[in-house]
């Protein structure tokens, strides 16, 4: 959406603005006072590094002077002059603590605490991520030139904004044993146990100048073997026989003569006198002999049988259970290995978390550059302004747009859209996916109801109706009269506004689709976007989180494009490498200069807008800018069995993201020279298995692809 009118090109720097207001608030007497202070300063430090200081201080007024212009009032630039000498002065001192005392001493001291509070001091994971002092201090002199807020206060804002964000994973170096005990030549192997152990290890961070993210691949050691001889002892029972004597009774039969008592009655005879009657009844005696017995008593003998014994000593032979103890070997057999973790990473130097934190505090161009200055200056590494350059923006936009090949949309963009913003991108020179995001950040790719915003602004751009056909004709807050034709070519021309006839129909109706997009684009052409991509599109709606938010779309609707064609291509070669781009072998691989150089370079021969195509099918490993290799694209590939990885640099800008898959021969991006680069031109490195740091994999592409 569009608020105000914007006849002028903005200018958000800090620095000028303070030196024109001190300028014309004080005139000559403040000039001088600050270019006398920036002079001790200067000669103060002259003894440290005055070369660097003299460098440091003509690339920043050259930026200034190419970026703004010079100033409209002399006395301003005098006086931007000597802020800059102040700002790489006090950074200098401020960042290193050289020629302070008292309260400033103090001041350094408290920079170094808070950039200490960044990260955990005692974490050698966090440790190499700490915010430098020096950039602190880099960073804070603007601030400082525009508020008089409490400087410890603004320097732990700083500290807490540039702070890196960590994140940390639960990875399991389990243990496994295994335990096997032989006895007697018998051995028995017991379970293979595991026990967990689990351990931090840092993941991805988030830092200033960049990301780092760690793969981790678990790895399992060997088995590694002990073995502990000890013994025991084990009683046991035996079977022996022995001897033993035994006496034997035998018993036999015998007889004697023994006596026994015998008891007889003996008959004998007697004469008894008995009474008897006679005839007459006379009484007689009449004796008549009778038998009677007696008792006699009388010793008999007689042979009986008598049972006897008799003894003897007898051997005799038995088997018996002994106890005994033998000494037995025990040999306790322990097995053991380990998980671990194999870790590599992949860092991406981005400026963009830098660059937002810079946006929030206002600073422009200019600001940034001296930022940058003031941490050189101080002996830091910054790449700042060259990413400001080629992907400050959010990719390359704003460098050298149009695609000559076909476009194929990512899932998100309306395929139907895709001919106006091109033409657009074509004739105005402003990217086609950046018109896409404005497109889908003001009305969903026009798909809100009415297409009216609450303050005014019409149509699928959101233009206000002033900013259309001429702030001329404002009636007040952007808006025009109801009697106004503002589709009308000359009334549009006539108050000097941005609607644009992209039909050539008569009209110029930010209804109408070709129209509305074609205006964009020439909105943004005309407040910079060639030379300033962010800016241009501040302009559009005034806000930074609106900046970010459109270059964030923008960056994924142009990686998530499939472009075919665009230009000459070499030939495919399925099943194995193509040569990535057209173009004379300007360095083979090989020893150069007294290094190595471990890729192919294949110059433009002279031709612009060379694409740069895949090697081969595979995955985008990495995507990003570098600082050496520029804007470069990395791709993993597995070529009968075989993996691979191809790097692709210097490239102008780059169409695929990280995590994309690519056939061979599609567009990777355009031969150029960003990062570390003299002329245009392709590095093309293969790598086998993989990309390392020390170019350890590195092989002869010529190897595998026929230049």
């Amino acid at each position: 959406m569009l608020p105000s009118p914007q006849e002028k090109e903005r200018d958000p720097s800090v620095l000028r603005k303070y030196a024109e207001h001190k300028a014309k608030q004080q005139g000559r007497k403040v000039a001088k006072k600050l270019a006398k202070k920036g002079a001790k300063l200067a000669v103060k430090l002259a003894k440290f590094a005055a070369k660097k200081f003299v460098l440091l201080l003509g690339k920043v007024l050259a930026w200034l002077v190419g970026a703004v212009g010079l100033p409209v009032i002399g006395i301003a630039l005098a006086v931007i002059v000597a802020l800059i000498v102040i700002s790489l002065a006090w950074s200098f001192m401020f960042g290193t603590g050289d020629g302070l005392e008292g309260e400033d001493k103090k001041i350094h001291e408290y920079i170094v605490q808070q950039a200490n509070g960044t990260v955990n001091m005692n974490s050698s994971l966090e440790r190499p991520y700490r915010v430098p002092e020096k950039l602190i201090a880099a960073t804070i002199q603007l601030d400082a030139f525009q508020k008089n807020d409490d400087i410890k206060s603004v320097i732990k804002k700083m500290a807490n904004a540039l702070a890196p964000t960590f994140d940390y994973g639960q990875y399991d170096e389990w243990k496994e044993k295994q335990v096997t005990v032989c006895e007697d030549g018998k051995c028995n192997a017991g379970p293979v146990k595991r026990t967990s152990n689990m351990v931090t290890k840092l993941n991805h961070v988030e830092y200033w100048n960049g990301t780092t993210t760690f793969t981790y691949t678990p790895k399992v050691t060997p088995w590694k073997t002990s073995e502990k001889i000890t013994y025991r002892e084990e009683k046991y029972k035996e079977k022996v026989k022995e001897t033993y004597t035994v006496t034997v009774v035998e018993y036999y039969i015998e007889y004697e003569t023994r006596p026994y008592t015998v008891t007889e009655y003996v008959p004998y005879e007697e004469k008894i006198a008995v009474v008897k009657l006679d005839e007459n009844g006379r009484r007689y005696v009449e004796y008549i002999t009778v038998t009677k017995y007696k008792k006699v008593t009388k010793t008999e003998y007689k042979k009986v049988p008598v049972k006897k014994a008799k003894s003897r000593e007898e051997e005799r032979v038995r088997e018996v259970e002994i106890e005994k103890v033998r000494k037995i070997e025990v040999k306790t057999i322990t097995k053991t290995r380990q998980q671990y973790f194999e870790s590599s990473k992949s860092t991406i130097t981005d400026y963009a978390t830098f660059d937002s934190i810079l946006n929030s505090y206002g600073l422009g161009l200019t600001d940034k550059s001296i930022v940058e200055a003031n941490y050189m200056f101080m002996g830091g590494t910054i790449a700042y302004t060259d990413w400001l350059q080629t992907m400050g923006t959010g990719g390359s936009f704003g460098g050298s747009p149009g695609f000559d090949g076909t476009i194929i949309p990512g899932a998100g963009v309306p395929p139907q859209y895709m001919p106006f913003y091109r033409s657009a991108e074509k004739k105005y020179g402003v990217d086609w996916y950046v018109l896409a995001a404005v497109h889908f950040v003001e009305t969903g790719f026009s798909s809100h109801k009415t297409m009216v915003s609450s303050v005014g602004a019409v149509g699928h751009m959101q233009f206000m109706p002033a900013t259309w056909v001429g702030w001329k004709y404002n009636i007040g807050g952007g808006l025009v009269s109801s009697s106004l034709d503002i589709t009308s070519p000359a009334v549009i021309a006539a108050g000097n506004g941005y609607g644009r006839d992209a039909q050539n129909d008569g009209k110029a109706d930010p209804w109408d689709m070709e129209d509305a997009i074609h205006t964009a684009a020439y909105y943004l052409s005309k407040n910079g976007y060639a030379k300033d991509a962010r800016k241009a599109i501040w302009q559009y709606n005034h806000a930074d989180w609106y900046v970010n938010k459109v270059l964030s779309n923008a960056e994924k609707f142009k990686t998530a494009a499939t472009y075919e064609g665009g230009g000459d291509t070499p030939p495919l070669k399925p099943g194995s490498f193509m040569r990535p781009a057209i173009g004379p072998v300007s360095s083979p691989f090989g020893a150069r200069w007294g290094t190595v150089h471990y890729g192919t370079d294949i110059a433009s021969g002279g031709k612009s807008k060379v694409p740069i195509v895949a090697s081969a099918d595979g995955t985008v490993s990495r995507s990003y800018f570098s600082s050496s290799y520029g804007n470069v694209v990395f791709i993993k590939h597995n070529i009968n069995g075989q993996a691979y990885e191809t790097v692709y640099a210097h490239m102008t800008n780059r169409s695929v993201s990280q995590g994309a898959k690519v056939k061979q021969g599609q567009f990777l991006g355009y031969m150029g020279t960003t990062g570390n680069s003299t002329g245009v031109h392709l590095h093309f490195e293969v790598h086998k298995n993989q990309w390392t740091p020390n170019k350890g994999n590195a092989m002869n592409p010529a190897l595998v692809v026929q230049f």
